[in-house]
């Protein structure tokens, strides 16, 4: 075929081969679409996948940090060490403002998103010490307010005596991250204040939960990230749920709290498709904003829930007040961004647009807007405020710089890497070392409780240091009670290891970890069936299959151990049945036995 030259040419070719194209988009299109539509396409933060996560946080409390098979992470924020650096930039702020003259009698600061609460107490713990070490009567006059939308959190918090440590210097309360305003300046606990009551809010994992949008911006056309809700491949619903398609469908509209938690049940049977769609930009929150903040780059992400939330947040932070952020998200802009979008059990997150709250908030309101120097860990912090001193701006880069962060971590590394080549005694100077460091912190005296007892072999300094980390957080880790029940088991204390991993399932009835030992404790005391019988709820509970491998082992050691019993059992049988067969022949051969002569008195 010769090549077309006219001006109509291009366009008959593109006639021919469009309609290929189009049939291969159409074929595909039509395998997506042939599941079932629990949801059309929506804006994420309109979607099921997020109301339903959003959901998840709030009805299943702290469990879902602590008893999921794919939980929440927590342990970033509550090993200690966050709370210890907020407690110090909090209290070089009290300073000023005392040297100053403007302390008000009455100190309170705010915590929006309690998670588990350990964050609250290692706070109040390390702030009291300041105090106390410095002479100042701060924590007597201070209250910490533990807030959630969630009332199972705040509960949970309760129950479990996390703040039991500091009576009459906390209070929680349900309060939702977007409209602050509407519970906390009308709380009977700031009666003796102005509208602007907190010295200090802290925000930890919290504005990544908030709405956001993910848009593709060229041009004059706008589109943002939408999310479509189907019943996931090769799922047969009538398997799993008594509802159709079609009062999934009922639910997924309804605005009712009761029909969204009947959709959480089913929220695992569900798959999520995404496709940018046409928005009208007025519809966007800060739509301005974004134009002037958006110089290149095709994606953004539009964090416009974390902007409303620290706007309101803003009018209760006392004028020398400031609010600390620690998140995760991006840092740095390029031509291609790419938003973070991530799932932990049935919960969604997207990570924050530091540098667009940055720009709104520095250089659009003109606040103080302060960052470390140098990061390189997951979370990142950042301090918020009307107005700073150059004291507090010197503690905050103290504090939270990569270098002191760093320095946190070092010796920590060398230890591992001095154990895992057999150098047990320099390990555990590195060691001594990290705790002059962090002695407080549960996660790493865990960590040494276990190379204590499996390490250098001395399981009695091992339970001995489980102790100290359980001290520190005693209902809220079942790994640390698994920690200590391996240390008495290794000291040969088997009774009190049992003890001790029955204690875990207390905290996570679902903990695989400790169904796995107590198998090992009871296969000790010759309990063989009680062994088994955790050896299967285990392995049904395995959901990732960490432990399969293990169990499997494990019942087959257990199975021969009671297939050795039953046969010891059978040849005892064996053995009495013969002897008694034995006996009985040797009688027969013997004759009838002679019958003794009974002497009557009566015939002498």
């Amino acid at each position: 075929m010769s090549t077309v030259r006219s001006a109509t040419g291009p366009k008959k070719i593109e006639e021919r081969t469009s309609p290929i194209a189009s049939s291969g988009e159409q074929i595909l299109s039509n395998a997506q679409s042939s599941r079932d539509v629990v949801q059309d396409f929506v804006p994420l933060a309109e979607s099921l996948e997020w109301e339903l996560g959003q959901e998840y946080l709030k009805e299943r409390g702290n469990k879902a940090f602590i008893s999921d098979a794919s939980p929440v992470p927590f342990v970033i924020n509550n090993d200690g060490t966050l709370s210890r650096n907020a407690a110090t930039v909090f209290f070089e702020s009290l300073l000023a403002a005392d040297k100053a003259g403007t302390l008000e009698p009455e100190i309170f600061v705010l915590e929006l998103g309690i998670g588990v609460g350990l964050f609250a107490r290692y706070f109040l713990d390390h702030f009291r010490e300041l105090c106390l070490k410095n002479q100042k009567d701060f924590y007597d006059r201070f209250t910490y307010v533990a807030a959630d939308r969630s009332e199972r959190m705040l509960l949970d918090v309760l129950r479990h005596g996390v703040l039991a440590h500091h009576p009459g210097h906390y209070r929680v309360r349900m309060v939702d991250a977007l409209e602050p305003q509407d519970r906390l300046p009308g709380d009977a606990c700031f009666l003796n204040h102005s509208g602007k009551p907190f010295r200090a809010v802290f925000l930890n994992y919290l504005l990544d939960c908030l709405p956001a949008a993910v848009l593709e911006i060229d041009g004059d056309s706008v589109k943002q990230l939408h999310v479509r809700t189907c019943v996931a491949r090769n799922v047969k619903l009538d398997d799993f749920t008594d509802m159709s398609v079609d009062a999934l469908k009922d639910r997924a509209l309804s605005a009712n709290a009761a029909a969204k938690r009947e959709l959480l049940e089913v929220y695992g049977l569900f798959a999520s498709e995404y496709d940018y769609r046409p928005v009208k930009p007025a519809d966007l929150p800060h739509w301005e904003f974004v134009q002037e903040f958006r110089r290149h780059g095709k994606r953004l992400l539009h964090s416009y829930g974390a902007i409303q939330s620290l706007e309101r947040l803003l009018a209760l932070v006392h004028d020398q007040g400031f609010i600390l952020i620690n998140d995760y998200g991006q840092t740095m802009l390029t031509r291609d961004d790419e938003f973070e979008h991530q799932r932990f059990s049935l919960a969604t997150f997207v990570g924050v647009n530091f540098p667009l709250l940055k720009a709104f908030f520095k250089d659009e309101k003109k606040l103080q807007w302060l960052e470390p120097s140098g990061e390189s860990k997951g979370i990142h912090t950042r301090l918020l405020a009307h107005t700073t001193t150059s004291e507090l701006r010197v503690i905050f880069q103290q504090v939270f710089n990569e270098h002191s962060y760093k320095e946190l971590q070092e010796p920590i590394l060398r230890a591992r890497e001095c154990a895992k080549v057999g150098r047990f005694e320099l390990a555990a100077t590195y060691y001594r070392e990290a705790l002059e460091k962090q002695p407080r912190n549960w996660v790493l005296l865990n960590e040494i409780s276990m190379f204590l007892t499996f390490s250098l072999r001395d399981p009695k300094a091992g339970s001995d240091m489980a102790k100290l980390a359980l001290g520190l957080n005693p209902t809220l880790s079942a790994e640390l009670w698994n920690t200590l029940g391996d240390s008495l088991y290794e000291f040969g204390r088997t009774a009190e290891a049992r003890s001790v991993y029955l204690k875990a399932l207390d905290v996570n009835a679902t903990d695989v970890r400790s169904r796995y030992n107590l198998a090992w404790t009871y296969t000790r005391e010759k309990n063989y069936p009680a062994a088994l019988d955790m050896i299967s709820q285990a392995t049904a509970l395995d959901k990732t299959g960490e432990f399969r491998e293990r169990l499997l082992q494990k019942q087959q050691e257990v199975l021969n151990h009671l297939a050795m019993r039953h046969q010891q059992e059978y040849l005892r049988i064996i053995n009495l049945v013969s002897k008694y067969a034995k006996k009985e022949e040797k009688d027969k051969q013997a004759g009838p036995a002679e019958t003794p002569i009974i002497k009557d008195s009566t015939n002498d």
